[in-house]
């Protein structure tokens, strides 16, 4: 009987019966949320909709199975039972959090601790992240993928199996605060109002305020939910502080947040490919991320995904000593610490007599710090090392 509805029905409460499982959620007639999908409702949430003279929702049908392009792989890192518990323990945070709860957070550090384990055992198998099949579903699977990337990226980056799970749950929350806001304005065609802007900028500070006295959150979680809109150069919000004080794990959940709505298609735009959005994540690196973290993301999901990594052999970088050089050899496919030519040194100017380094052997520490993409930089650096190449 639930499959005969079509996107947007209206339903009465009379036809609600506790323990329904619903495959979309439900919203009132304004178009804010009030149940998520998949989860048995309950009498109380019936009970509550009545003593409140509410007598019809808008329900829509909805379906989290996987879709190709991005999470149909023939070698999947993270099981579709695994998924689904993420899903589900965020729902569950949903319901506590619009029913003025304290949310239960131990399904969620347990699912994302299931979700580092299968990674850990998954080496070379490729991140299968749910696909949106209806744009009403956009906060649960958004908030899914961002968990499932930054468990990845933060494991990758050799954190304890302890941050590792508050950065995993972290992401998991960091958009709850939008749950405050219409879908109506989160799936708007056109252009939002400056009011509509200013109200969608304030879910930072609405999600921090209603996890703060959470005892079961930890502070880098809290800090992810507030602070994953601030940027390196300052120019973020809510807090509009520089990367010096913004942690890395805040850093890292930022990059993934990006990332996953970048590949993910919306009501005014269709997704990119994840190579372009990759892209997209270093010409930021820098202003919006930091250039390090961004870079070591894009390395792994490039790798995660199969495909070539943006840092390869006359790739113009810079370095973290701040000098510009071109790639001359990797060590291997997804190598971050390649062989390069130095090119200008620190301060812009050329190199009279150029040096070759390998980073993995170089005494003074070097790493490559970003991909330079400025075109008239590149050709100027590619210029220089034409003779010292051949």
């Amino acid at each position: 009987m639930i499959g005969s509805f079509d996107t947007s029905q209206v339903i009465t409460v009379d036809y609600l019966r506790d323990g329904m499982v619903l495959s979309g959620p439900l919203y009132d007639m304004k178009g804010s949320f009030l149940w998520p999908a998949r989860v048995p409702i309950k009498q109380e949430f019936i009970d509550r909709l009545k003593s409140l003279g509410i007598t019809e929702l808008t329900y829509r049908p909805i379906s989290i199975e996987t879709a190709a392009s991005k999470s149909q792989v023939s070698d999947p890192m993270i099981s579709e039972e695994t998924q689904r518990k993420v899903y589900n323990s965020f729902a569950n945070v949903v319901w506590d959090i619009t029913n003025n709860s304290i949310p239960r957070l131990d399904k969620a550090k347990e699912s994302i601790n299931d979700v580092a384990k299968e990674i850990r055992i998954g080496i070379g198998k490729t991140i299968n992240l749910l696909d949106l099949k209806s744009h009403d579903e956009y906060s649960y699977v958004h908030a899914v993928n961002c968990s499932l990337l930054a468990t990845l990226v933060a494991t990758k980056f050799g954190f304890t199996s302890d941050r590792v799970s508050s950065i995993g749950v972290g992401s998991l929350l960091m958009d709850i605060g939008k749950i405050k806001i219409p879908s109506s304005v989160l799936n708007k065609k056109e252009p939002l109002t400056p009011i509509e802007v200013d109200s969608i900028r304030k879910h930072p500070v609405i999600g921090y305020q209603l996890i703060k006295d959470s005892t079961e959150i930890d502070d880098i979680a809290k800090r992810i939910v507030l602070m994953h809109h601030e940027r390196v150069d300052g120019r973020g919000y809510p807090l509009g502080v520089t990367g010096d004080k913004i942690d890395v794990y805040v850093k890292i959940a930022s990059i993934c947040d990006a990332f996953d709505a970048m590949t993910t298609e919306r009501p005014y735009r269709p997704p990119l490919p994840i190579r372009v959005a990759i892209e997209e994540i270093l010409k930021e690196a820098g202003t919006k991320f930091d250039p390090e973290v961004a870079l070591r993301f894009a390395v792994e999901v490039s790798k995660v995904y199969k495909i070539q990594s943006p840092l390869s052999e006359n790739s113009v970088v810079q370095l973290s000593t701040g000098e510009i050089g071109i790639v001359l050899r990797l060590h291997s496919d997804y190598d971050m610490m390649p062989e390069v030519l130095i090119v200008l040194d620190t301060f812009g100017n050329p190199l009279r007599n150029m040096v070759s380094v390998d980073l993995v052997k170089d005494s003074v520490g070097r790493k490559v710090s970003k991909i330079i993409y400025d075109i008239s930089l590149i050709l100027k650096v590619k210029s220089l090392a034409e003779s010292k190449i051949r």
